[in-house]
């Protein structure tokens, strides 16, 4: 299940000093939460076949948690042409967002299934509960529907970072058998899913583990920097639900040869930015993500990587 940009279970050996995440638990029926990063979303619905949990990549990080960070209700709806409200963002794709009366309203529509939302997310302005509605007509009686269905579940996860929690980063991130935690960040083709293969390949399966190939969250917690797992995954298809501190980041890019360089800090959290999920809409959602990044830069040692497709660039990196 490899995600698109936003805009537009395999789990190795758990490193020593690494946090292995939430034990995956069924919740009774006609309900579920799931958690990333130590961030909770739960769903209830009077129809079980909108709380069906979601499984793949998703399944490690289901969660029983009594006080969710969101808390929302999926029902059956005959939905509309969304008009009312002022259009905050346009995605290009599947969603926009609305900001009507205070409250938040994502809207998706697909040219596949017709001009009417088949979805659509009412939040309160505190952004703690709401309610997932979906277009009815165009779901088969019986039919079982995930309300929280890509990109809504990563949407929700980036609007609780931007509330000066974290941010998420386009970015692969490996943990050692040593509990050392490795930050390779990059735009698609930069060379993220790679780098996970590489390590696979140099240390074995019981070496290592790949918190995703794609999409890492980046904390401070409990004094420190670090990287949490998250499902969206990349071509690998590796992801855990597990942190470890974060001990260096590497701005990735096909080379001739494996070199790495030292990165001023200011050269760094512009690379950063253009690697993250920056809320622009959301002016202090922005402010908090470009202070977060200068904080993460200023302890965390930073470096270009330009590399090739060897075992090599690994004893590079771990000699940084």
């Amino acid at each position: 299940m490899h995600h698109p940009d936003l805009y537009g279970d395999l789990i190795l050996k758990i490193a020593p000093n690494s946090d292995l995440g939430p034990t995956p638990v069924a919740d009774p029926p006609g309900s579920f939460a799931i958690k990333i990063a130590d961030l909770t979303i739960a769903l209830t619905s009077d129809d079980p076949m909108l709380a069906v949990p979601p499984d793949g990549s998703m399944t490690p990080f289901l969660v029983r948690e009594a006080e969710p960070d969101i808390r929302l209700r999926a029902q059956w709806s005959r939905l509309s042409m969304d008009s009312a409200g002022e259009h905050l963002f346009e995605s290009g794709g599947l969603w926009t967002l609305i900001r009507e009366n205070g409250s938040l309203r994502f809207s998706f529509t697909s040219p596949v299934l017709g001009p009417v939302p088949y979805k659509m997310v009412w939040l309160d302005k505190e952004f703690r509960s709401g309610e997932v509605l979906i277009h009815r007509p165009y779901y088969s009686p019986g039919r079982a529907v995930y309300p929280l269905e890509y990109p809504l579940d990563e949407l929700l996860l980036i609007h609780l970072l931007a509330e000066g929690r974290g941010v998420e980063m386009h970015a692969c991130g490996v943990v050692d058998s040593n509990g050392q935690g490795y930050l390779f960040v990059g735009q698609s083709g930069a060379g993220k899913t790679t780098t996970a293969r590489l390590w696979q390949k140099a240390e074995g399966a019981g070496g290592i583990m790949v918190l995703s190939d794609d999409r890492i969250v980046l904390r401070y917690q409990d004094g420190q920097f670090w990287m949490y797992g998250t499902p969206w995954h990349g071509e690998a298809e590796l992801s855990a639900s597990a942190r470890a501190p974060l001990n260096g980041i590497y701005v990735l890019h096909h080379g001739p040869s494996n070199r790495l360089v030292p990165l001023r800090r200011s050269a760094t959290v512009a690379k950063l930015v253009a690697c993250s999920f920056p809320l622009f809409y959301h002016s202090d959602g922005l402010d908090f993500t470009l202070g977060f990044l200068d904080q993460v830069v200023a302890v965390v040692p930073s470096y270009e990587l330009s590399f090739t497709p060897d075992e090599r660039v690994i004893a590079l990196v771990r000699s940084s």
